[in-house]
Order: C-alpha cells, then sequence, then structure tokens
C-alpha cells in the first residue's frame, strides 16, 4: 500500500477517480428515494370508482407496521451517515483507510435492512389484490437497496485498487469536481423540497409530488400531473427556474470532468504512443526525418551525410560560429519534427473526437433500451416498441404525454432513469457538436465563403487580383513582374515582398481597422530570412520581448486555442531562451543543443536552467505543445520570465540605458 503523500504515477484510473466521484454524486440520490420509502406507506387501497389528478384510480395509502418504519428509518440513517463518511473522506477529516470501509459497510447494512424489509412485506404483509397494491414508496425502497449495493460494490473496487498499490489513499479532487458533488446534492434537495411542497399545495403524495418537481426540471411536459390551483401554477414560475439552473451546473460539471478524464487517460495515452513511435522511426531510419505521424520525409544525399542530432534551442541557433547554411539545415530538421508534433495533434484530435462520439452513442443506446426493456416490464400495457418510443422522447426532452408511467413500479424508476439518462443525451448532443455538426458547419462556411452568399472581407479582391496575373500572362505573353509590384503597392504589400512559399515561409495578415481602408498588410518570413537573422541590441530585444508579449496576451484573451506555426515559435523561443545579448556570442552549444551555460558582463557564470530557460525537443516529453495550458498562454508566462530576466541582467551589467 502506498503513503498518503506519495505522488508516484497511478493507474487504474476508473477504480481511483471516476468510481469515488460517482458514488459521491448517486449517494443523494439512494437517500432520497429512502426517504420517499419512509414517508409514505407501502400499501395502498385502490379506490377503483374515484379518477385522482392523472387520470388514474385514486390509491389510498394504509398504515404499515410499526416495525417496518422504525428498520426504515434505521436503514435512512445509515444511508445518510455513508454519504457522510465518504464527504469527510474527499475532505481528509477523516482518514481513507477508516472513512472508506465505514461507507461501505453502512450501504451494505442499508441495503441489507431494505431488502429485509421489502422480503417480510411482501411474504407476511402482502396486500390483497386486485383492491390492494404495493405503493410507489415500496418500490422506491426496491431501488434504494439497488442503488446502495452498487455503490458499495464501486467503493469496494477502489479499496481493492489501493490494496494492491495502483495508487494511494488520498482522494485528489479538484475544484471541477468538488463543484459537481455540492451541485448534485443540492440539486437533490431540491428535489426534495420540492416534493413536500407540491405534495402540500397539489393535494397529491409525496412520491407523486417528487415526480411531479423531476418532470418540471427535466422540462419533459408530460401533463399527467399539472397544478390544479393559483397557488400551485405561482410556485412552479421560482421553482421550475431554480431547478433548471441547478440542473444545467450540474451538466455542464460532468460534462468537464468527462472531458478530463478523456484528456488525462485516453488523449495524452494516444498522444504518448504516437509520439514514441515518431521517436523510434526517426531513431531506426537514419536516412529519414519524421514529417508527420505516420510517415517520414527522405533527405538528400548531403544531408544524410551530414547530419546531425536535431537541435532543441532554436534562439541559440543565430548566435552559433557557423554558417547561415547550416543553422538553415538544423532548423530544417527541427522544422520537421515540429510538423511531426503538429501531425500527431492532428490525428489525436480527430481521434480524441470520434471516439467520444462512439463512447457517447453505446452509452446512449444501452441507457435507452435497457430503460425501455424495464419499462415494458413495469407496465402492463405496453409494447417494447412503444417503452422505445417513451424512453427516446424522454432522452430528447420532447415530453408529448401520449405513453407515460402509470404503475407504481414505472414512476420511482423513471425518476432515477431519467436523472441518469437526460444528461447522458446532453452530452452526446455535445459530442455529435464536436464532430459531425462541427464539419457541417465549416463544409457551410466554406462553401460561403467562396460564393456569393456571405464572401470574406477583401476575397474577390483577391480572386481578381489573381485573375489579372494569369490573364496578362496568358494574352500579352510578356513578365508581368512589374504589374503585379505595382499591384501590390496599391493593395499595402511592400514592393518586392516575396511570394508564399508553402516550404520556406507562412504568409501573416494583419487586416486593418475598420474605417482605416481596406488593403491588407502581407509579411513573408522565410526560415532563410530566420537563419540570417543577428543578435539583437538590447533596445531591439526590449521591443521584440514588448512586442510578443502584446500579441500573446491579445491570442490568451480570444478564449480560442490558438496554434503557432514554426517560425512564430522560433520567434518565441530565441525570447524565451534568450539571457544575456551582450555575451550570447560565448555561449558554447554540447552536442545535443543544450547550453552549457552563458557568462554575463561581469564574469559570472549563468546557469539557464536557474533561469527557468526551457530546451525541448518538438517531439520530446518536455515539448510545449504537450502542456496542459493553451500555446498562447504557455508562450505569455515564458516570455514574462524572460523579460524578468533581461532586466535582472542589465542591472546585473549596469547596461541600463
Amino acid at each position: 500500500m502506498r503513503p498518503p503523500d506519495d505522488d508516484e504515477p497511478q493507474d487504474w484510473w476508473v477504480a481511483s477517480t471516476a468510481i469515488p466521484l460517482a458514488a459521491a454524486t448517486t449517494g443523494p440520490l439512494a437517500n432520497l428515494m429512502s426517504i420517499v420509502a419512509l414517508v409514505s406507506p407501502w400499501r395502498n387501497n385502490i379506490l377503483w370508482d374515484r379518477v385522482g389528478i392523472d387520470g388514474t384510480a385514486v390509491e389510498v395509502g394504509f398504515t404499515d407496521p410499526k416495525w417496518c418504519i422504525a428498520l426504515n428509518a434505521l436503514s435512512l440513517a445509515c444511508g445518510l451517515a455513508g454519504n457522510i463518511f465518504l464527504l469527510c473522506n474527499f475532505t481528509r477529516v477523516i482518514r481513507y483507510i477508516v472513512a472508506l470501509p465505514m461507507s461501505i459497510c453502512l450501504w451494505l447494512l442499508s441495503t441489507a435492512i431494505l431488502a429485509g424489509l421489502t422480503a417480510s412485506m411482501s411474504i407476511y404483509k402482502s396486500p390483497e389484490p386486485p383492491n390492494q397494491t404495493f405503493s410507489q414508496a415500496y418500490w422506491s425502497a426496491v431501488i434504494s437497496a439497488a442503488l446502495y449495493f452498487l455503490l458499495a460494490l464501486m467503493l469496494m473496487i477502489n479499496m481493492a485498487g489501493y490494496f494492491l498499490g495502483h495508487y494511494p489513499q488520498n482522494f485528489i479532487l479538484t475544484d471541477d469536481q468538488r463543484t459537481l458533488i455540492l451541485q448534485t446534492m443540492a440539486f437533490i434537495a431540491w428535489l426534495a423540497i420540492g416534493g413536500a411542497i407540491f405534495s402540500q399545495v397539489i393535494h397529491i403524495a409525496y412520491a407523486d409530488a417528487v415526480y411531479f418537481s423531476n418532470v418540471t426540471i427535466l422540462t419533459l411536459g408530460f401533463g399527467d400531473i399539472t397544478s390544479p390551483n393559483p397557488v400551485a401554477k405561482g410556485l412552479i414560475f421560482p421553482y421550475a427556474v431554480m431547478g433548471i439552473v441547478m440542473l444545467g451546473l450540474v451538466i455542464s460539471s460532468i460534462h468537464r470532468f468527462a472531458g478530463e478524464l478523456q484528456r488525462d487517460n485516453l488523449v495524452m495515452n494516444h498522444i504518448e504512443r504516437k509520439r514514441k513511435a515518431v521517436v523510434r522511426r526517426s531513431e531506426t531510419q537514419p536516412g529519414h526525418e519524421p514529417d508527420g505521424a505516420g510517415g517520414a520525409t527522405e533527405l538528400s544525399y548531403r544531408q544524410r551525410h551530414t547530419r546531425q542530432r536535431p537541435i532543441v534551442s532554436t534562439i541559440t541557433a543565430p548566435f552559433r560560429r557557423n554558417s547561415a547554411g547550416t543553422r538553415l539545415h538544423q532548423m530544417q530538421q527541427e522544422r520537421d519534427r515540429f510538423n511531426a508534433m503538429r501531425a500527431i495533434q492532428a490525428q489525436t484530435a480527430r481521434f480524441r473526437r470520434w471516439t467520444s462520439l462512439v463512447i457517447s452513442i453505446i452509452v446512449f443506446v444501452f441507457v435507452w433500451t435497457c430503460g425501455a426493456l424495464v419499462f415494458y416490464a413495469v407496465e402492463t400495457e405496453l409494447s417494447y416498441f412503444d417503452a422505445l418510443y417513451f424512453g427516446f422522447c424522454c432522452l430528447l426532452t420532447i415530453g408529448y404525454g401520449d405513453v407515460t408511467p402509470t404503475t407504481n413500479a414505472a414512476r420511482p424508476f423513471f425518476m432515477v432513469w431519467s436523472l441518469l439518462s437526460v444528461p447522458t443525451m446532453t452530452i452526446l448532443i455535445s459530442k455529435m457538436s464536436d464532430t459531425l455538426v462541427g464539419g457541417f458547419k465549416a463544409a457551410t462556411s466554406f462553401v460561403a465563403t467562396w460564393t456569393f452568399f456571405f464572401p470574406e472581407k477583401g476575397q474577390y479582391h483577391w480572386n481578381g487580383r489573381a485573375m489579372m496575373e494569369k490573364v496578362l500572362a496568358l494574352f500579352r505573353g510578356k513578365d508581368t513582374t512589374a504589374l503585379v509590384r505595382a499591384q501590390d503597392q496599391v493593395d499595402g504589400v511592400p514592393a518586392g515582398s516575396p511570394n508564399l512559399d508553402v516550404e520556406k515561409g507562412t504568409t501573416l495578415r494583419q487586416r486593418t481597422p475598420s474605417g482605416q481602408g481596406s488593403s491588407h498588410k502581407k509579411r513573408v518570413i522565410s526560415l532563410e530570412d530566420l537563419a540570417r537573422d543577428s543578435s539583437p541590441s538590447s533596445p531591439e530585444l526590449a521591443q521584440q520581448l514588448a512586442q510578443a508579449i502584446q500579441k500573446t496576451i491579445k491570442d490568451a484573451l480570444t478564449g480560442e486555442a490558438k496554434e503557432y506555426n514554426y517560425e512564430e515559435w522560433v520567434g518565441f523561443t530565441r525570447l524565451i531562451q534568450f539571457t544575456n545579448p551582450n555575451s550570447s556570442q560565448k555561449s558554447e552549444m554540447n552536442g545535443d543543443g543544450a547550453a552549457e551555460g552563458s557568462r554575463s558582463g561581469s564574469g559570472m557564470m549563468l546557469d539557464e536552467d536557474e533561469f527557468g530557460v526551457l530546451s525541448w525537443d518538438w517531439i520530446g516529453e518536455q515539448s510545449p505543445l504537450l502542456a496542459e495550458k493553451t500555446e498562447p498562454e504557455w508562450v505569455l508566462d515564458r516570455l514574462c520570465e524572460s523579460l524578468v530576466r533581461y532586466v535582472s541582467m542589465q542591472g546585473m551589467t549596469g547596461d541600463v540605458g
């Protein structure tokens, strides 16, 4: 068994994280069903000559034996205590080795009591048909016993993983996970409060009132139970609004939790497998350099015979005593590794989207078909097809009301099933938005951009310019470079700017603000330009740092996961890894491309690791493309550190101007 402060890697992530959180969020639902079983009689008399508010025969409960009520209350107390011990385990008020066994034992005790009670009532105090029947409270006790047993079994799996040494004993919850537990408890409490209020206002049984509250909050609107008086109708306004808000918060938290589990245990493992495969391929095939997750690019004869290990630090390349050609070759190698990592990211993004969609569909189909099977079994006049139809309408919150749960066994099961299935449907719709709907939107956006419906600003201007080039080259048969440059100057492009070269650079467009004209400025950055770049002076470095920080702040504030191209990363990493511009020419590099150190103007040796300067391989374990933060956030943090280092070094060398 591992100690509480163990920070070693963990496995069995479902048992260590998902199971305890599922138990903490499902436990209050089991408590609610146990409350329904306690406050209402377990047997009803059927008054066939009277019709209730829901259109069925009126049922009136009669008193249960005292031993049944006492044991029922004891089971509720044990269930609540088990929930409290689990919460104390999460908050570390009580030790794991004490709190978790107590939760398991208390929930098993509640299961045993309720199972014994339901069996005893069925054998010794069974209602006499056709004028008597078991009430919703009885079936709520059956469901509560099943939930308590399932929760105890889940926690036993968690304890087994702890005893086998797969993870330490303490639960490490994020803020979102703690919030999910609190939101679930508040939502279940809101259902219980709604049941108490509407049972008195509408004059129905507590179980029916909880069912009515559940249908209201889920916006199903069956219409089998409605508000008959102005008081009840007025209470619907605040109750429904607050309940829907609580339900939305719970679903949002569940969606975030599922996303965290997927990223930490599915996506990252997929990225790691692909990354290791690319690394092995680049090491075992000396004539190849990775250009993607699934292939390699053949190197030239000169490159194969002069090949060096890929550099991991782009900033130091221009400051070496190497020629521009050597630096260009090194940067081309590094760009291949960068592109390989980008290809892995693209494959992983597709894998994440489609895997999530497939899992969501499987869960949806399971919940839908199994729920329909139960409804078919507990409803006397319902075919399986009608049960599927009813379940589908509930999952989509359509709520026609032509098929509704009518029996005393169907309504308690419906309440539990709906609370578990409606969030499942919501998550499925979200996953479909990430894949199918996202692809449809991209296709329609592409069509709209290149047609006469919704063209982008300047799109036809670019097409007209391209058409002018083709027409001049086709009909005049002469060099049109001068005309194209003249048109470039009209468009705001500096004369003599090189054309876009996908292999050598990328075009950066900067749109002018509205009201200042419609010209577009184009600036092409190529690897040749970066390789010929010289060491900046102190004022230039300060200006570049300020401009880079301003750019990354704007990118981070957009809220989108922006991805920088390789040329932009080269500029950022040079600023990030730059320690002392006045002595950078003295910095020597070892064979791996990692800086051994730089000497300041005062003669002090500067260890780059001490200042937080990072060196990485783009497909290595420390690649910034694998960081949990977005790329603008990661770059912004490193640039601010670089600015602090720069100011510190200026103070040490006395070069403040």
